[in-house]
């Protein structure tokens, strides 16, 4: 697979990516590579070819609803390993476990801190079939799902660093973790995983930067990863898979800053405030963002306390961004609709809490790479017994 030239997905960017054939036509011996930084090409540089997008209003079906995770807290993101049939979602591990090496059971204010999390293997209708810990990794906002024969590799964040909650920017009491780098490493069923642990590989892919995560394109075989650049701005790059194995991150494939929902022209700020980034997933040249809050969520918009999501409406928001050019695609229209670009999504709404987790790219037939759909998590419950739900939208829209 040469990634200048890909025209169409092939079921080889599900089923075999650590071929050498796309490291040989990219330029690059197998098994030779060197590490080596990311350098940042400019949108537009034509890197990706055309490819379908995500009909963002198209019918949200009801995929999983409320199923038990290993852990009961909030899952924060998951993936599809479409090749066997699996779901791996990523949560902050819960209050009161006592895990190998520790002398006593924790609590989840240290959980958060120091960024443990916990993963969840799931059948595809949402039944656990096996769960591993991760310490000192981060928050896990997104997770990247690599098959390789019959395992699964995850990429996630790893190095957490202690941050100010960003829930409650205006308390030094609450903090939370994020990655400083990335991780790749086979699911492990109850295995516990350290940050420094032997033989686990992590990547910098721009020094400098902070708050890793990454999220795998299953279709076209590549590696998304997001990150806080060097000036303090969000920044979306898109690698070859083959390449990102290496920790070869000098041929990004795009590069975009994470744009601002809420300086679409007209955006209803009194109604829906500024919603949180809760996941992204990309697929070919299109970037997708997941936005919103948790039920009954308030921010201050001109001074006083609003309700941004309210019951039965919320304000979750999807958007599909063009990777060649770094804007919203298709345009929004003015004045705002929320039906376009970010499109309002309902999906889920009689769930309670109701709190939108992750975006995951999920492809039913190996055999058609192409006929993908993406799935929305959500969480529901009460704290302390929290479940996950994943609606899904299936609706394509063919390049022109």
């Amino acid at each position: 697979m040469t990634h200048d030239r890909l025209s169409r997905p092939s079921r080889r960017s599900l089923l075999a990516w650590s071929g050498a054939g796309a490291l040989t036509a990219a330029g690059v011996s197998a098994g030779t590579g060197t590490a080596s930084a990311a350098v940042h090409p400019t949108p537009g540089s034509a890197l990706l070819v055309p490819s379908p997008r995500l009909d963002l209003n198209s019918a949200s079906d009801n995929w999983i609803r409320q199923k038990p995770t290993r852990d009961t807290t909030i899952i924060q993101s998951f993936g599809y390993d479409n090749a066997n049939g699996h779901i791996y979602l990523a949560q902050v591990t819960q209050s009161g476990l006592k895990l190998p090496g520790e002398p006593a059971p924790v609590s989840s204010a240290d959980r958060n801190r120091h960024g443990d999390l916990t993963i969840t293997k799931w059948d595809m209708s949402g039944n656990t079939l096996g769960y591993m810990y991760l310490r000192g990794f981060g928050h896990g906002m997104s997770i990247g799902v690599e098959p390789v024969g019959s395992k699964a590799y995850l990429w996630t964040e790893t190095d957490g660093q202690e941050v100010q909650d960003p829930v409650h920017p205006s308390d030094p009491t609450k903090v939370t973790s994020r990655g400083r780098r990335l991780a790749r490493f086979p699911f492990v069923d109850a295995q516990v995983l350290d940050y420094g642990s032997a033989g686990l590989t992590t990547y910098q892919p721009v020094p400098g930067t902070s708050t890793y995560t990454a999220s795998v394109d299953p279709v076209y075989g590549r590696l998304a990863i997001r990150f806080r650049d060097t000036d303090g701005a969000m920044v979306f790059q898109v690698h070859d898979l083959d390449l990102a194995r290496l920790g070869i991150w000098s041929q990004p494939l795009a590069n975009v800053r994470e744009p601002d929902i809420t300086a679409v022209p007209g955006w209803p700020l009194t109604t829906y405030g500024r919603p949180f980034l809760q996941g992204y997933a990309v697929v070919g040249r299109y970037l997708y963002l997941l936005h919103g809050n948790s039920y009954g969520s308030t921010q201050n918009i001109g001074g006083q306390d609003l309700v941004v999501s309210p019951p039965g409406v919320g304000n979750t928001f999807i958007t599909s961004v063009n990777l060649a050019t770094g804007a919203l695609d298709p345009a929004p229209p003015s004045p705002f609709k929320e039906t376009v670009n970010p499109a309002h999504t309902a999906a889920a709404y009689s769930l309670d809490y109701r709190e939108p987790e992750g975006l995951g790219v999920l492809v039913p037939d190996p055999d058609r790479p192409g006929d993908f759909r993406i799935g929305m998590g959500f969480a529901s419950g009460v704290a302390g017994a929290r479940v996950a739900t994943v609606y899904g939208k299936a609706g394509l829209v063919q390049p022109s």
